[in-house]
């Protein structure tokens, strides 16, 4: 199986070819006076760290003197954000986020205990990364606070957005040049779309190749520009971004972009002759296999598309085929018991079951985590309705490969004809509930509601 995924949208953010960046730390940690008469402050550890799987790399340390004074160097593989922790003979007493941007001097005074409701990390990266989510975290209260006061209307969100992306935007200038002013610049075209699809796509055009959201800038402005002039303008300002790029990573993202944008549009033709233009121009690398997925997509999993058989059993060792389904919506999805966003999504998930009939939906859950016992510790204490089978070779499991599953959690709807109604990737879990709903209420009595056993027809052993 090819491990690459399916998913573009963290691909292809490197501004520039990886070079190590380095910065300086520096200031005091000591104990407040009122607390403890302590005048030794030593022995207090500055860790600047890169999770890496499941170890962390250390890339930067220091320790204080008597007098708490200290100072690090860090050198990260690039410039963007890392974890910093403050310990004690190996207690964490804090952690917060650094950005490590090459020639930037930081200085971080704290005296413990600390109460305050940030770290005072002063530097110009940083100050830039306080602005950019202060500014984030006002917008969000604003939202709960039309919420509450049932303020919540279209004018009143529309002028927050506007309001936010405006000073997300003003950032460039205000902190120019730094991590978080970049970040923001492309947050305000998020925030904007669908709002002023026209103000996206002229912004779009000025954020620079050196930006590390540069590609997921051209994938916002691509979506805007398809909403005011139609697909062919899409292609072409994908394109133009394309010319922009610095990098054979951001020209290869998006031109997986292009790919995408035609499977989206179900343009079969042009989705293969893009998916061959990526393997031929980047052969090398992880993009060519990204590309054979994409063209396996094209050809066997598009809407409409009949969808992969199997022959499996669940884990009460009942043999299950899809065939078995003929004449009920079938929800198949992916998932490991790890996936957090699976794990949040599971009350929304076990109410959609609840509320269709037992007549009409059969949901079939595929654990990617072939270890019977992980699977059995995350059953445990938790309700999860339906059929289940152990993926038993984890991602190269023949089930696996047939859907294309490289992203979790990931699910097919498959028709009552066994035909692919569609793919819900991540978190569009809304998308499929509003598919099987369309599909229930075109027939009489099968609408979503709380859950009825029917007296005349049930799926195979139970759905």
């Amino acid at each position: 199986m090819i491990a690459l995924a399916l998913s573009i949208s963290a691909c292809g953010e490197s501004s520039s070819a990886s070079k190590p960046v380095q910065s300086v730390i520096q200031g005091h940690i000591t104990v407040d006076a009122n607390v403890s008469g302590a005048t030794d402050f030593s022995g207090f550890e500055i860790l600047v760290v890169r999770p890496d799987g499941r170890s962390l790399d250390t890339l930067g340390r220091a320790e204080t003197a008597r007098d708490g004074a200290y100072s690090a160097v860090v050198t990260a593989p690039e410039r963007g954000i890392y974890p910093l922790v403050i310990r004690r003979r190996g207690n964490v007493l804090l952690r917060t986020d650094y950005v490590v941007a090459d020639k930037d001097t930081a200085s971080m005074n704290i005296a413990f205990p600390f109460t305050g409701n940030y770290v005072p990390i002063r530097s110009v990266e940083n100050s830039a990364l306080v602005a950019y989510r202060n500014t984030m975290g006002l917008h969000r209260q604003r939202l709960m606070q039309r919420l509450q006061n049932d303020a919540y209307s279209e004018n009143n969100v529309s002028m927050n957005v506007r309001q936010t992306s405006s000073i997300l935007w003003g950032m460039r200038e205000n902190y120019s040049g730094t991590y978080a002013a970049q970040i923001a610049s492309v947050e305000s075209l998020a925030l904007l779309e669908s709002w002023n699809d026209s103000l996206v796509v002229v912004r779009a055009g000025q954020i620079e190749p050196a930006n590390p959201r540069f590609v997921t800038a051209g994938r916002i402005a691509r979506r805007a520009e398809a909403r005011r002039n139609g697909q062919e303008a899409a292609v072409k300002l994908l394109g133009d971004f394309k010319t922009r790029a610095s990098t054979d990573e951001q020209r290869a993202a998006l031109q997986a972009e292009l790919v995408r944008t035609y499977i989206d549009s179900l343009q079969e033709e042009e989705a293969l002759a893009a998916a061959d233009d990526l393997a031929d121009e980047f052969d090398d690398s992880e993009w060519a296999d990204w590309a054979d997925r994409a063209r396996y997509e094209v050809e066997n999993l598009l809407p409409g598309k009949p969808a992969p058989d199997m022959d499996v059993r669940t884990v009460q060792g009942e043999s299950l085929r899809l065939d078995d389904y003929e004449g009920y919506l079938v929800v198949l999805e992916f998932y490991h018991p790890s996936d957090d966003m699976y794990q949040r999504q599971i009350p929304t998930r076990n109410a959609l079951y609840e509320a269709t009939r037992t007549d009409s939906v059969a949901f079939i859950s595929v654990s990617l985590e072939p270890d019977s016992l992980l699977n059995r510790a995350f059953f445990d204490g938790r309700t999860l309705p339906g059929k289940h089978v152990i993926a038993g070779d984890g991602g190269e499991d023949p089930i696996v490969e047939s859907y294309n599953i490289g992203t979790v959690p990931t699910r097919y709807l498959i028709d009552r004809d066994g035909s692919i109604v569609d793919k819900y990737p991540g978190a569009t879990f809304f998308s499929l509930q509003d598919a099987i709903t369309e599909r229930l209420s075109a027939r009489p009595n099968r609408r979503i509601s709380p859950q009825t056993p029917s007296a005349t027809s049930s799926p195979p052993a139970s759905r």
